[in-house]
């Protein structure tokens, strides 16, 4: 399976345990982040609960210090995140998803670039593609977003 195919299967298969049946669901409530690792492959999303709206999603091997980020609906050649004072580029590039039609942009980079780890201790994240667009962990994701670097082994 090529690394598009397993981008697409990841989020899909993240979409799913976050939805169940979404489609006959309505979205509700606030975005959330979700930390999944039930393969080994430790992933933390930023979504809405009950829903197939994910907007950014982390993967990592565990053990080296590279980060895949995905995010849905973008265009352009990088991801850039911030936290706090500091600013994280990710050279990416731009993925069509031939079933649904959705434009996915995946990058890679370094677990420990200076606004994941910002990200890590704080909880404070911002998309600034498209404008600027906060992913602030609430307090009770937190655990998470923590539970996620860990495993990562960063």
């Amino acid at each position: 399976m090529g690394p598009r195919a397993i981008a697409f299967a990841a989020l899909s298969l993240l979409a799913a345990s976050l939805a169940g049946c979404a489609h006959e669901q309505v979205a509700q409530g606030p975005y959330r982040w979700a930390y999944l690792a039930d393969d080994g492959d430790p992933r933390l999303a930023y979504g809405r609960p009950n829903s197939d709206d994910v907007v950014l999603m982390l993967n990592c091997q565990p053990g080296q210090d590279q980060v895949r980020v995905s995010a849905l609906g973008l265009a352009g050649q990088e991801i850039v995140l911030t936290s706090g004072k500091t600013e994280s580029r990710f050279p990416a590039q731009a993925l069509q998803d031939d079933m649904s039609g959705s434009r996915l942009l995946e990058g890679r980079g370094r677990t420990t670039a200076p606004a994941l780890a910002s990200f890590r201790k704080s909880g404070e994240l911002t998309l600034m593609n498209n404008g600027r667009h906060s992913l602030a962990a609430a307090s009770a994701d937190r655990g998470k977003v923590r539970a996620f670097f860990k495993a990562c082994g960063v």
